[in-house]
C-alpha cells in the first residue's frame, strides 16, 4: 500500500524550473535582440544591392548614348528576379521591364518598403526620381524578388532558435550537475556522522562556505542531541551503579534476619535497611539534581547579594559535618556580587565539606574572598598530604571516592555536582595541589 505521507518539495524540481525560467527569459531575450540584429543586417544587405541597381540603371537612362529600346533586353531574361517601371510626374506609366507582362510594378507612394511583384511573389523596392535622358522629372521604381532573403532569414531564425534551446538545457544541466557538486559535501558528511560524530565547531574546511550555516547548525543541532543522549546515558549507569550495592546489602541483611528469626538480629537488619535507604535517597537526589543542572533544566536565578555575609553564616553555621574550629575565614567586611546565591551556597558547603572530610586531620581550612578585575574570587584552603597530582586530576569524576572508597557515606558525586553547578553559573572551578596544600578556586563572580 503506497505511503500518505506527503513527500515533501523537491529541491532539485524546483531548481530545474527556476533555472529554465530564469536562463530561458535571458536567452530568450538575447534571441530576441539577435533575431532583430539578424533582419535588419540582411535587409539592410538587400537595400544596398537595390540601390546599386537602381543607381546602374539611372546612369543607363540617362546617358544619351543609350536608348529605353537597348536597355529593355537586359531586363527580358528568364528567371530575372528584378522589375523596373517609369511613371511621369502625373503618374502614368511610361515604360514597364519585360519581364513584368501585361502587370507593370504598381507606383508606390514611399521611397523605398515591401511590395508585390509582377509574378506574385514579395518583393522590395526603391524609387528614384530621373534628372536627365528623356525621361526627366519621371519616377522610377526598380524591384527585386526578397523570397530567397526570406528563406535564408527563416534558417537563421531555425538556427538561433535551436542554438538558444540548446543553450537552455546545457545551461540547465550543467547548473544542475554544480547544484550536485555542491550537495556532495553534505551528502558525505550525512554518511559520516553516524559514525563519527560532527564535527567541532569550525573545523569544515572540506565544505563550501555558502554551505557553512546550514552544516553548522546541523551539527549543533547533533551535537546536542548527542549530548542529551550521552546524559540519560550517564544517569541511568550512575543510577545502576548507585543502587547496586544498596538493594543487595538490603536483600542480604533481610534474607539473614527472616532466617534466623532473632529479634536484636532483626533489629541490625532494619537499622543496615535504614542507612541503605539513606544512601539510596542521597544518591538519587545528587543524580537528579546534577542532571537538572547539566541539562540548563534548573537555570540559576542572579539577584544581588553579600557574598562575605554568605560565607561567613556558612562557617559559623557549622553542622555536624562542619566544624567551625577547623574554618578560618578570611573575609572582607562587603562583597557584594550578582550570583545565584542557593546553588552559590551549595557549591561553598561541599567544598568546604570535602576539605574538612579529606583534609589532614586537626589542620585548618581557610576560606577567603579576593577580588580582580573580572569580579570575587571564593578560595579555599587545607592541607592534604595524601592527595597526589593524579588524586587533582579526577576531581568531578563521577562515583570516584579516593581513598574513602569504602566510605559507605559517600556516592562519589558531590564535586560533579559541584563542577556541574558553576558550570551553569558560568564561573570557572579550578583545584591546584601545591607543597601538599589543595586550594579550589570558584570564579569570577561578577562584581555588584
Amino acid at each position: 500500500m503506497r505511503s500518505t505521507e506527503p513527500r515533501g518539495w523537491s529541491l532539485r524540481t524546483r531548481l530545474v524550473w527556476q533555472l529554465v525560467l530564469a536562463i530561458g527569459l535571458l536567452l530568450g531575450g538575447l534571441f530576441l535582440v539577435l533575431d532583430v540584429l539578424v533582419d535588419r543586417a540582411m535587409y539592410r544587405q538587400l537595400d544596398q544591392f537595390l540601390a546599386a541597381r537602381t543607381g546602374a540603371l539611372v546612369r543607363q537612362l540617362g546617358a544619351e548614348a543609350h536608348s529605353l529600346d537597348e536597355v529593355l533586353p537586359a531586363w527580358d531574361i528568364a528567371g530575372h528576379t528584378d522589375f523596373f517601371a517609369i511613371y511621369d510626374a502625373r503618374g502614368r506609366l511610361q515604360a514597364a521591364s519585360m519581364n513584368s507582362g501585361d502587370r507593370p510594378l504598381r507606383a508606390p507612394a514611399g521611397v523605398q518598403g515591401d511590395i508585390l511583384l509582377p509574378d506574385g511573389h514579395a518583393g522590395r523596392y526603391r524609387v528614384e526620381t530621373l534628372a536627365s535622358g528623356g525621361f526627366v522629372g519621371s519616377r522610377l521604381v526598380v524591384a527585386t524578388e526578397r523570397e530567397s532573403w526570406d528563406r535564408t532569414e527563416r534558417r537563421m531564425h531555425g538556427v538561433l532558435l535551436a542554438g538558444t534551446l540548446a543553450a537552455v538545457i546545457a545551461a540547465v544541466l550543467l547548473c544542475l550537475l554544480l547544484v550536485r557538486q555542491a550537495f556532495v559535501h553534505m551528502a558525505r558528511e550525512a554518511r559520516r556522522l553516524p559514525h563519527d560524530g560532527p564535527p567541532e565547531p569550525g573545523s569544515l574546511a572540506t565544505t563550501p562556505r555558502e554551505l557553512h550555516p546550514f552544516v553548522e547548525a546541523a551539527h549543533a543541532a547533533l551535537r546536542t542531541s548527542w549530548g542529551l543522549a550521552e546524559r540519560e546515558r550517564r544517569l541511568s549507569r550512575s543510577v545502576a551503579h548507585e543502587l547496586r550495592t544498596p538493594v543487595a546489602e538490603i536483600a542480604a541483611v533481610t534474607e539473614l534476619a527472616r532466617r534466623d528469626g532473632d529479634p536484636a538480629a532483626l533489629q541490625r537488619a532494619l537499622a543496615t535497611v535504614a542507612e541503605a535507604n539513606g544512601r539510596m535517597q542521597r544518591g538519587i537526589e545528587a543524580l537528579l539534581a546534577l542532571a537538572r543542572f547539566e541539562s540548563g533544566q534548573e537555570p540559576p536565578q542572579a539577584d544581588p547579594l553579600d557574598l562575605a555575609a554568605l560565607l561567613r553564616a556558612l562557617v559559623a553555621g557549622g553542622g555536624e559535618e562542619l566544624d567551625p574550629a577547623r574554618l578560618a575565614a578570611q573575609l572582607p567586611d562587603e562583597a557584594w556580587g550578582v550570583c545565584d546565591a542557593g546553588m552559590l551556597e551549595r557549591i561553598a558547603a561541599n567544598l568546604l565539606r570535602n576539605a574538612v572530610e579529606y583534609g589532614d586531620p586537626g589542620t585548618p581550612v581557610e576560606v577567603a574572598l579576593s577580588a580582580d578585575g573580572a569580579g570575587w574570587w571564593l578560595r579555599v584552603r587545607n592541607r592534604a598530604s595524601g592527595l597526589t597530582e593524579a588524586d587533582v586530576a579526577r576531581f568531578g569524576e563521577r562515583h570516584w571516592r579516593g581513598d574513602r572508597a569504602a566510605d559507605a557515606r559517600h556516592a562519589g558525586l558531590g564535586l560533579a555536582l559541584v563542577q556541574a553547578m558553576a558550570a551553569a553559573l558560568g564561573l570557572a572551578l579550578d583545584f591546584t595541589l601545591r607543597d601538599g596544600v589543595l586550594e579550589a578556586a570558584l570564579g569570577p563572580i561578577p562584581a555588584l
